[in-house]
């Protein structure tokens, strides 16, 4: 018997929270009505498999668009989707999207490209962070369908790990330690390595055991507090040492995360931790927009500042040492 499901493919080439933020998106549609393919930017494709939630997914390598226009021409040719919706993506993703004559192109209309190739979408001011990055992307795909919105929270749901035996390796005991994860991209503000080593080492002094986490592209933010704590007995230094999935675990089975606005957090709180948010003012870096979305999640910011309008915060207008405001208990 032939799918009559209507097929849909949603992009969003992309960062992990970006990624995280849209990814729930497809919870409103309805699996006997619509079949839906998502593309993501190359390596992206192992925090969709994560979901509880099963997606179908491809990778396109934004850095290698020549490549990658040929992955997606023969994807279109042999999904043949009735629908695409451009969340975020370069313009020759909706060249091509125009060039396979997908009958709704949709996207936000901004960019030259999203007025010479798609042909439905919305215009969007998301800068002024005046909803959640979710919230925007619903508003996006509603639209397109002619969906009325169901009311919702949605987030990104990670089952949780059963298997609890990597935590021996690193001698952490389930629910027993704390994770800090100072690292981020640099696109918004963050304490300072100071702020880290002074909260760190308030845990120590109160017994508690440390799971620092990071990757090589976080050493910037992880230098100072390396020196300070790569070798005490209380710290579990697993910078470089763990996998996606390996991480996926950490985070769920610790007593609490600590991270700034960047992918961990959004995994944290996708898979259950109690997580602790440090974040921004900035209007552009606002958790109005960005904050994790989860069971357990609590976000920080700088007091005296955190009470005005994010629409009138530009980065210009704050000191970064403001962050260091931040108290987490």
């Amino acid at each position: 018997m032939a799918d009559s499901r209507k097929k849909i493919i949603l992009i969003r080439l992309d960062k992990i929270g970006d990624l995280i933020s849209t990814l729930p998106v497809d919870q409103i549609l309805d699996d006997t009505k619509y079949d839906v393919a998502w593309v993501v930017q190359k390596g992206m494709g192992a925090v969709v498999d994560l979901g509880a939630r099963k997606r179908t997914c491809i990778e396109l390598d934004k850095s290698n668009p020549k490549e990658s226009a040929k992955k997606f021409q023969d994807f279109l040719k042999s999904f043949q989707p009735e629908v695409a919706i451009s969340f975020q993506g370069p313009w020759w993703i909706n060249f091509e999207l125009f060039k396979a004559g997908v009958k709704t192109r949709s996207g936000v209309y901004s960019q030259w490209h999203s007025f010479l190739f798609l042909n439905s979408g919305v215009r969007q001011s998301r800068s002024k962070a005046e909803k959640h990055e979710f919230d925007y992307n619903k508003d996006l795909l509603l639209n397109t369908l002619n969906l009325k919105d169901d009311r919702r929270i949605h987030f990104f749901e990670i089952a949780k790990p059963t298997d609890l035996s990597l935590l021996q390796k690193f001698n952490l005991t389930a629910k027993n330690y704390l994770v800090v994860h100072p690292g981020m991209m640099g696109s918004a503000l963050n304490w300072s390595q100071a702020k880290y080593i002074d909260y760190i080492q308030k845990q120590i002094d109160q017994g508690e055991t440390i799971a620092v986490t990071g990757t090589q592209a976080d050493e910037p933010y992880l230098t100072d507090i390396k020196s300070q704590f790569e070798n005490h007995p209380q710290v579990r230094w697993l910078q470089n040492q763990v996998n996606l999935k390996d991480l996926v675990l950490i985070l769920a089975e610790s007593k609490k995360v600590i991270a700034p606005s960047t992918g961990v957090a959004h995994i944290a709180a996708s898979v259950g931790a109690d997580v602790h948010g440090i974040y921004s003012p900035v209007r552009v870096h606002h958790p109005r927009r960005w904050a994790p979305r989860g069971p357990n999640v609590t976000v920080y910011l700088p007091a005296g500042i955190y009470t005005q309008d994010p629409g009138t915060i530009l980065k210009e207008d704050i000191d970064p040492s403001c962050m260091n405001q931040i108290i987490i208990r």
